[in-house]
């Protein structure tokens, strides 16, 4: 059977071995040093397992034989300070594990030694008091490590990871999702599984990244690309892209680098030529240019750092998009699609109203009106439907973001038509479902598939994971 030595220098001892005899008395042997009758008094009659000694916790030699015996644990419960300092100091030539009680915010002769594991009351009641606090991420400090490896935290309506997996998570911060709680019930984790607002949490990982993770779940408007990855990222084929096309592009990549708030633009060169505009660009520490002398197929050389790097958006134009559009649909990226017109002059954000997993997209949208500061335009392109629900809904999210810049307009004319007599607008638009030839779309024309026929215009595409009741 296990032993145990307790010494009991603390009021709050009383309740400790009251709680042992309650529940606990049948694991091991407790022998309990005391000097104070009072936090005994009750428990003094004999009982099975239960020891107790009345030595001065400074007479050493009284119970020194006590600390030589095979002890599993050793617990110092003493509140006197220099007290507790000397049991703890005699305590440690013990090869016994000791659980040292820390009362008091100075106490600086800990002895360093693996055998000694401390319990802060300070810090422990501290935490209590700050997982009180609204808004505040859940650490379970008495599980594991007790290090705050272990957090559980809600997920807002408005947060980027809303409507996300958990892979995007645990790829990107080497961590583990290992429980959602959804209205109150455990749900089962699957590779189909979404994340929805109001979902809470419980990640594993190092402690550090748990709170950079909280940040970034928590967070309001202006957090894009993340939850996608933290890199804008530029592919260019010198061979098969003219001078024109590629300072397009370099403008448009410097541009949204300046606006969003990615931690480095990467460029990826395959067949370079010589071109001296990237000369300048090599002197700033978050822009990378990165040449390849071996990759020279650029559907090959885009999938390859997809994988390899943290990529949050994905820069490319009409002609490479078209051409690997199942591809792009696939890597499930943010794609900025280069259009005609400079993305500099764009007045702003364009978006076709439709309901077909618009929610899932929406605190993308704002992030991006407000991060490029141009406003937010709602267009509703069918006349028979007022769209409620969704405009409601869309109205409840600008008010939960304090995000003012932003109309609801409708028209009774074709969508696309109507958009190309205009000028400088970016669109937006989910990017779900796999990609059709732009003959069907002619054909058989579908509102989401709108950005196949509105080319001159700069368009964000954004992905979307579907859930697991989805088809």
């Amino acid at each position: 059977m296990n032993k145990i030595l307790i010494f009991a220098g603390a009021k709050e001892a009383k309740l400790l071995i009251k709680k042992i005899i309650n529940y606990h008395l049948n694991i091991a042997e407790f022998h309990i040093i005391y000097e104070d009758e009072d936090i005994v008094k009750e428990y003094k009659e004999k009982k099975e397992n239960l020891y107790f000694y009345k030595i001065d916790f400074l007479a050493y030699d009284f119970y020194k034989n006590l600390l030589y015996k095979d002890f599993n644990k050793i617990i110092i419960f003493i509140k006197n300070k220099k007290k507790a300092e000397f049991v703890l100091n005699k305590a440690k030539f013990s090869k016994s594990p000791i659980l040292f009680v820390k009362f008091w915010l100075e106490f600086e002769n800990i002895p360093q030694k693996n055998n000694i594991e401390i319990l802060d009351v300070p810090e422990i009641i501290t935490n209590k008091v700050i997982d009180f606090l609204p808004g505040i991420p859940l650490f379970a400090r008495d599980i594991g490590l007790g290090a705050g490896e272990i957090m559980e935290v809600e997920v807002p309506i408005f947060s980027p990871f809303a409507y996300k997996s958990p892979s995007y998570i645990e790829d990107r911060y080497n961590v583990k999702v290992a429980a959602i709680y959804r209205q109150n019930e455990l749900k089962e984790i699957s590779k189909n599984t979404t994340i929805l607002p109001n979902d809470k949490l419980i990640i594993i990982g190092n402690p550090q990244t748990l709170k950079e993770l909280y940040n970034q779940i928590r967070k309001n408007i202006g957090s894009f690309p993340q939850p996608y990855g933290q890199n804008i990222y530029l592919l260019l084929d010198m061979k098969k892209m003219d001078k024109k096309e590629i300072s397009s592009l370099l403008k448009a990549a410097l541009f949204l680098h300046r606006k969003l708030k990615n931690k480095k633009l990467i460029i990826s060169i395959i067949n370079p030529t010589l071109n001296t505009k990237f000369y300048k660009l090599y002197k700033f520490p978050d822009i990378d240019i990165n040449t390849d002398y071996f990759i020279s197929d650029y559907k090959e050389k885009l999938i390859q750092d997809i994988n390899q790097l943290n990529v949050g958006l994905v820069i490319t134009n009409n002609y490479f998009f078209d051409k690997y559009i199942k591809t792009f649909y696939k890597i499930k990226k943010p794609i900025f699609k280069k259009g005609e017109e400079s993305i500099k002059k764009c007045k702003n954000l364009t978006v076709i109203l439709h309901e077909n997993n618009f929610k899932k997209i929406a605190s993308t949208i704002f992030d991006l009106s407000y991060q490029l500061g141009i406003k937010l335009r709602i267009l509703n392109a069918d006349p028979e439907n007022s769209n409620t629900e969704i405009v409601e809904y869309i109205k409840h999210l600008a008010k939960l973001f304090n995000f003012k810049n932003i109309e609801f307009t409708s028209t009774k004319e074709n969508p696309i038509i109507k958009l190309n007599k205009e000028k400088n607008i970016c669109l937006v638009e989910t990017f779900e479902k796999p990609p059709i030839s732009k003959i069907k779309q002619i054909l058989i024309p579908k509102i989401e598939y709108s950005y196949l026929l509105l080319k001159k215009f700069n368009q964000f595409l954004i992905p979307v994971i579907k859930e697991e009741n989805e088809s």
